[in-house]
This record gives C-alpha cells, sequence and structure tokens, in this order.
C-alpha cells in the first residue's frame, strides 16, 4: 500500500500541523497516531486527530497558552487552537506511555511516561491503530517513507489484506480493556473487513471483561 507524502500533508489540517510545530520548535517530537493515519493511508478523512509526543503533561501545559489538563495523569493534554476565523479546533496531546495493571474494564491503574513512539504503538489495541507519522519528517522534502512512516506491527500489510487483528497477544489487549471486542466487530462491519481468527477466538474469553463497560460506552460503540 502506497503512503503518498504529499497527499497526506496536504490532508492533514493546518492546525494539526500547528500543534506539532509548537512541539517541535520546542525540542519534543511530534507524531500523528491512532485512527487518522489509517483513515489517511486509506484515503478517507479522519474525524479527529490525536499527537503523540515524548513532553510531558507540564511541559506540554507550558508551552500552550489554551489546554485543558484534566487527564493529564494519564499523559493527555487537550490543546486549543483557534483559526484565522476564530474557529475552534481542539486536539489531544499524549506523552509516550506504557499502561500497566488495568482495572474497571478498561482503565490502567497504573501509567509510566516514555521517550519511544515503538514503546506507545506496542500498548494500542489493533494493527490497524497502531501506525505513526513522524510530523517532523513528513515536513521535510527529501525525507522518505521510511522515515516519516512508523508501522511496527504490519498496520499497513493488514490494511491492505482487510483485517483486523491484535497487536500482539489478543488475548492480552481484549484482557486489558472490555471496550476492545466491541471495537473490533465494529471497524470489521464499518470497514466491510474480516477479524484475524486469532483475535476472533479471545474474544469470547473477554467478554467478563466487557460486561464491566457501561451500557453508554458499549453503545456508542
Amino acid at each position: 500500500m502506497t503512503i503518498e507524502k504529499n497527499k497526506i500533508q496536504e490532508r492533514i489540517p493546518t492546525y494539526v500541523h500547528n500543534v506539532a510545530d509548537v512541539l517541535i520548535s520546542n525540542n519534543f517530537q511530534a507524531f500523528l497516531v491512532g485512527g487518522a493515519v489509517r483513515d489517511l493511508v486509506m484515503d478517507r478523512d479522519p474525524k479527529d486527530y490525536d499527537i503523540a509526543t515524548d513532553a510531558l503533561p507540564e511541559q506540554m501545559e507550558a508551552i500552550f497558552p489554551r489546554c485543558i489538563t484534566t487527564n493529564a495523569r494519564f499523559g493527555t493534554v487537550l490543546v486549543i487552537m483557534e483559526s484565522e476565523k476564530d474557529e475552534r479546533f481542539d486536539v489531544e496531546v499524549t506523552t509516550f506511555r506504557k499502561e500497566q495493571d488495568y482495572y474497571g474494564g478498561r482503565w490502567p491503574g497504573k501509567v509510566e511516561f516514555a521517550t519511544d513512539i515503538s514503546v506507545d504503538l506496542s500498548r494500542r489495541d489493533f494493527t490497524i491503530n497502531a501506525m505513526a507519522l513522524d510530523l517532523k519528517k513528513l515536513a521535510e522534502f527529501d525525507a522518505s517513507s521510511e522515515e516519516y512512516f512508523i508501522d511496527p506491527f504490519g498496520g499497513t500489510n493488514d490494511l491492505h489484506e482487510h483485517v483486523i487483528r491484535a497487536v500482539g497477544k489478543a488475548e492480552e489487549r481484549f484482557s486489558e480493556d472490555g471496550l476492545r471486542a466491541f471495537k473490533a466487530c465494529r471497524l470489521a462491519s464499518e470497514l466491510e473487513f474480516s477479524i484475524d481468527e486469532n483475535t476472533f477466538k479471545a474474544i469470547p474469553a473477554s467478554l467478563p471483561v466487557a460486561k464491566m463497560i457501561s451500557m453508554e460506552r458499549i453503545r456508542d460503540e
């Protein structure tokens, strides 16, 4: 699957580039992550944009004059950007992290901040959601796709094969977050993909964890 640099760069909104520019100018990393990367690779319009960085929450608060730090203990800061037309845009910026000791069906009891994007991607749910774009490298004229596109778990191959596959061991991913079983089915239906056999087999064993999720979250999924 071809990753067309110019096409992807142009489709990322200016306000997202602006958030990345602030991080980069302050010597921090800035990676576009999650569903936005998947959608851009698939030539779809993302619904929202999330950035992962090595900046700590208190460092982000210092460089972004307008931000909400409600979830800072989990590493997430909501950065508020405005366009020239005074339109407001929110971008979630989260410190690279790894998670442990989940409780309540989906909440990490322990969060450790990291400095490497690969560590952050390894905690994500499915391979097609575990890709990243290095926004600094993406802006460099002579950067190759190997430099700006990060895909350690074969997400592009699974996109090409139309497969939903868990990152690492499916049993572990589903036991961490009970909503992921529903998400696997929702993504398969929405994208018209199949679910990888091992990933599919792990769903029944995760149902006790899934039952801990609120009906409102299940309904939304």
